[in-house]
């Protein structure tokens, strides 16, 4: 997967070892933290353990990209995991680690390149992720994406001292499809057409 595969305005590549420290950078801010969810306990790996991963990361390579802005910039992260060939399913991880970038469409973009991928090439038939409750610009950007509200993990995240539900929202390769059908009919429409 050399290179960068474009959307409307976002562009997901693989992952490289001089990602690291804007990698650690948004790992480590508290505003972009407050919305992930540490499995493990302990400190952020540093700049440098990070780049070593990510260099033995591009040796096999995995279902893990960069996502870039129109200039290439950096500015998140998604990841396909606990993938199941046998039952062609996979769970999904975003997070868009510059801020300023939040809500203006780049992680919805990035969603349906690595949905094109999962569903195309991976030949995977569902894909599920898990939000936090308050996290509603992301859930906004999900539905936008496709994906459908499934189940609630009660009060499993704990954050400043209050208990949150976790959303489980999941999208199947039909629905997918059927909903980029729906977003290129209604772009010959308006006019508004793909980068190319």
């Amino acid at each position: 997967m050399a290179g960068v595969i474009w959307g409307e305005k976002a562009g997901i590549r693989p992952l490289r070892p001089r990602d690291a420290s804007a990698l650690h950078r948004f790992m480590t801010d508290p505003e972009v933290g407050h919305l992930l969810y540490e499995e493990k306990s302990g400190p952020v790996p540093g700049p440098l353990l990070l780049a070593f991963t990510l260099w033995l990361n591009s040796l096999a390579p995995r279902p893990e990209w960069a996502i870039v802005d129109e200039k290439e910039r950096f500015i998140g992260v998604v990841r396909l995991w606990r993938i199941s060939e046998r039952n062609r399913s996979a769970m999904l991880t975003i997070f868009i680690g510059e801020p300023a970038y939040w809500g203006r469409g780049y992680g919805s973009d990035a969603l349906r390149l690595v949905l094109r991928e999962a569903f195309g090439p991976m030949d995977l038939h569902r894909v599920e992720l898990h939000v936090f409750e308050f996290n509603q610009r992301a859930i906004r950007s999900y539905e936008k994406v496709g994906f459908v509200h499934e189940g609630v993990r009660r009060q499993a995240l704990l954050r400043n001292g209050h208990y949150y539900d976790i959303l489980v929202m999941g999208i199947t390769r039909p629905e997918f499809f059927a909903r980029e059908q729906e977003r290129q009919s209604a772009a010959r429409e308006t006019g508004v057409g793909r980068r190319l």
